[in-house]
């Protein structure tokens, strides 16, 4: 083929949207049944293994293809200012790079190296260096197929010669030596291919930026575009597994399996999108791979709600530049922009606020474990509004902007936490960007998109625990809900709870089960009563961070027992951002001063929330009974004339015991720090609420007919603190296909089967807390009680629904005919099987 027609190729394999047609040009100039001119991906015959396994969902694939040309672009400036990437004086961060390329002052990395910082006009201008464009059939029909994802970007480049080392490369340590990029292992832009069509066929068109070709190598494909096919080729007879490969026909028939790839000259090609045309732009020089009929389970549209961009959004909360999505389908019904600009959840977050978080959110905290330092940002929802971000993460750790793992947010409504009201309107971004390199390859697995099991994760899961059960604006929030939810039901409560009450205590059997061992409590058992409701609001830098109720430097002295977490309130004046905050953050440290050199503390999560910081921590692993532990806990920043320094000493008491419901044996409730303090009411029983029909969908877990139960743990039981138990309310659905069905049929009155059904539930529901907790307390090999978000098994809310819809269809006749059988009956079924 001359020049012309291998141009016209690779635009004819650009422009097509099936494998069908794919194949069919290949077929046409004779190179798909052809397998010398198919190389080995990685020059490795083995390659299925590296490639297949690797990212577990498409969108976390694709975000790889997006970051790899980030790297593009930076490394593509980081030429033309004459220093090579790998240079000692190249830009030490991602985000010292991005200050440096596109502000013109690294130094300004706090702030101008992330676009958070940019104008939306600046966001959007650079967004078109770097576009994703789908074409296909109409998007959201019922006979399309899946989608042609086309990532574009105007990076350095690469010569024809050089693709089968770099962006046909496996293992290869491209940029491992190169500090201000993500990707580094070589490995994650292959992620891709296991979500492609049948034959996992993608494309790659590149051409070398001739700016930055590099003069002294001797290069004679320089100056061209080269292009090709990936695609899998099925086991050979004998052989064990699938095989990756690329067209490379130039030279095949003297090296078969190890050819070159085609190319042709050209001064520009139509490899970026314009408004809804994906081919509408010339680009001279960049990178183009097009992914055909791509898997795109829950995200099959671009822009709405449940599209790629909202996926993008949460896989990529800070992405270090912006990119251009394009629509490029049809689409019924469409009537909205084909493009937009990708900024990163983040960014999105603090645009949409208004409206979408409640007030006094986002907040931060600091997080401290095994020595490893993190920030996390916590948003809490309004109601509703959480489904426009985000599916079912909870929890998203982040490194250099890009989500790493996640932990789903049935998280929040572990005993635990105690967040479960709140689990469909908390998130965290957990910035993980700090931790040292060995820590990053413990905590995430290689494929950047879940969590490794060990110790460190382990850990880190036990701080966030606390961090959000003794987070005090989330803990506010959860009170507001409730009392919006439940308050128009509190007066017929009572009465529920006394017969509830009367009923266990009818039973010897039911009151020495129930009413002296886990014991339940009312959802307003206790509430925070605040003596000042005026809106918070604080000052960019702190004039004061000082413990409650002590004159700054005056020193705190307390007990503290040997077996449990100890927590420290301090007060200040400053905003709730101000150690997560991008310019001018604030900075914690906490020492050990009575030792022979000065102790870092490892592990420890502090809260700052209105002008209030909680700090959590673990008593030294080798300490004793008696031993006195001095720690300095230190905060400053580049405003402040010297930091505020804060000295406590914790004089190590005797074990506390735990009871089954959570509470301190022996110990009457402390008294809380500051304006708060606890108004007593109601009783230690679950607070019980009909729900009907008209209510099914507003149910966390979603009713139907055949639901019966659903508990909510409305707060944690703290060990810690003032040993009140968990506390929980209960759900009981009233228009229950098995309750009407014995109502209609019955000769009963309709009240009294209500009141059976209703108070059989709350037994159930009280028995199966009640095993749960004794199952907890026999686990002492497993603090996380079995709940880990990767391990399976049901959280207790989720058993408990799904058992007692399992039993409804029984509850009733079996109370009926229980309640009828008399002695005389069961004498006589007796004697007959003693004479038979």
């Amino acid at each position: 083929m001359n020049n012309e027609e291998l141009k016209q190729m690779c635009l004819s394999l650009l422009q097509v949207d099936t494998e069908e047609q794919v194949i069919k040009i290949l077929k046409d100039k004779g190179f798909w049944d052809s397998p010398e001119s198919w190389r080995y991906y990685g020059d490795r015959e083995d390659n299925y293994s590296a490639i297949g396994n690797q990212q577990s969902r498409p969108e976390a694939a694709l975000v790889e293809k997006v970051v790899n040309s980030v790297d593009a672009v930076l490394m593509n400036k980081c030429w033309l200012s004459g220093t090579s990437p790998e240079d000692a004086n190249a830009p030490k961060s991602i985000h010292e790079a991005v200050a440096l390329y596109f502000a013109g002052d690294a130094k300004k990395f706090e702030t101008q190296g992330h676009i958070a910082y940019w104008s939306p006009q600046k966001r959007t201008e650079v967004s078109r260096l770097i576009t994703l464009a789908a074409t296909g059939a109409t998007a959201g029909s019922k006979d399309s197929t899946n989608p042609c994802f086309i990532i574009s970007d105007c990076g350095e480049g690469q010569t024809p010669n050089s693709m089968p080392s770099t962006l046909l490369s496996l293992d290869k340590k491209n940029k491992f030596k190169i500090q201000f990029v993500q990707g580094k292992f070589n490995m994650g832009g292959t992620g891709v291919l296991q979500f492609c069509g049948h034959h996992k066929l993608q494309f790659i068109v590149s051409h070398r930026n001739p700016q930055i070709v590099n003069s002294a190598t001797s290069d004679d494909s320089a100056g061209m575009w080269g292009f090709t096919v990936i695609r899998r080729e099925d086991p050979a007879p004998g052989g064990k597994s699938s095989i990756y490969t690329y067209l490379a026909p130039l030279g095949a028939n003297q090296k078969p399996r190890n050819g070159e790839i085609l190319r042709f000259n050209s001064n520009s090609l139509p490899i970026l999108p314009s408004g809804k045309n994906a081919y509408g732009r010339e680009a001279e020089w960049g990178t183009a791979i097009k992914l055909y009929e791509y898997t795109s389970t829950g995200f099959r549209t671009m822009m709405f709600r449940d599209g790629l961009l909202s996926r993008l959004d949460i896989m990529l909360p800070e992405i270090a530049l912006p990119m251009r999505l394009h629509e490029c389908r049809d689409y019924k019904g469409h009537a909205g922009s084909w493009e937009t600009t990708l900024s990163g959840l983040s960014v999105r977050l603090d645009d949409d606020k208004a409206g979408n978080i409640e007030e006094n959110f986002p907040t931060t905290s600091l997080l401290g474990v095994a020595g490893e330092q993190m920030t996390a940002k916590i948003y809490a929802f309004m109601k509703g509004k959480a489904e426009n971000y985000r599916k079912n993460e909870g929890i998203i750790f982040t490194v250099n902007g890009q989500t790493h793992a996640y932990i789903p947010r049935t998280f929040f409504s572990r005993k635990n936490v105690g967040m479960g009201r709140l689990d469909g309107s908390i998130l965290v971004i957990i910035d993980c960007s700090k931790l040292t390199g060995r820590a990053r390859e413990d905590l995430f697995m290689n494929s950047r998109d879940r969590l490794r099991n060990g110790d460190l994760r382990d850990a880190i899961e036990h701080q966030l625990e606390l961090m959000i059960r003794d987070h005090q604006g989330l803990k506010e929030l959860r009170e507001k809900r409730k009392h919006e939810e439940v308050a128009s039901k509190t007066a017929d409560s009572k009465p529920l709870e006394e017969a509830l009450k009367s009923i266990l205590k009818s039973s010897p059997s039911l009151a020495s089960i129930f009413l002296t061992g886990t014991k339940l409590s009312n959802p307003f058992k206790t509430k925070e009563v605040s003596s000042d409701d005026t809106p918070y609001k604080g000052k960019l830098h702190p004039s004061y961070f000082k413990f409650q109720k002590l004159q700054y430097k005056e020193k705190l002295e307390r007990a503290a027992a040997i077996n449990m977490k100890c927590r420290i309130t301090f007060v200040t004046d400053v905003v709730n951002d101000y150690f997560a905050r991008l310019e001018n953050k604030g900075i914690f440290s906490l020492c050990i001063l009575n030792v022979a050199e000065t102790k870092k503390v490892d592990s420890y999560s502090l809260n700052l929330q209105n002008g209030k910081a909680s700090l959590n921590l673990k008593l030294p692993g080798n300490c004793s009974v008696g031993d006195v532990i001095a720690y300095q806990a230190e905060v400053t920043d580049d405003t402040l004339p010297e930091p505020f320094v804060n000295v406590f000493v914790l004089t190590v008491g005797p074990p506390q015991q735990v009871t089954a419901g959570g509470g301190k044996k022996g110990k009457t409730p402390t008294d809380k720090d500051g304006n708060e303090q606890e108004a007593a009411v109601g009783i230690a029983m679950p607070e019980i609420n009909d729900v009907y029909e008209k209510d099914w969908e507003k149910r966390k877990h979603k009713f139907n007919q055949f639901s019966a139960l659903e508990i909510i743990q409305e707060e944690a039981a703290e060990v810690e603190g003032n040993g009140s138990p968990a506390v929980y309310s209960f759900w009981i659905n009233m228009d229950n296909i098995y309750l009407k069905t014995e109502m209609k049929s019955s000769k009963i009155a309709p009240e009294l089967l209500k009141a059976r059904f209703k108070f059989a539930m709350a037994l159930i529901g009280m028995a199966l807390i009640r095993g749960d907790a004794m199952s907890d307390k026999l686990k002492t090999d497993d603090e996380s009680g079995g709940q880990n978000a990767n391990d399976g098994t049901l959280n207790l809310d989720e058993r408990v629904f799904q058992i007692s819809a399992a039993v409804a269809p029984i509850i009733l006749p079996m109370i009926e005919s229980l309640g009828a059988l008399n002695e005389e009956q069961f004498t006589v079924g007796s004697q007959v099987g003693d004479d038979e």
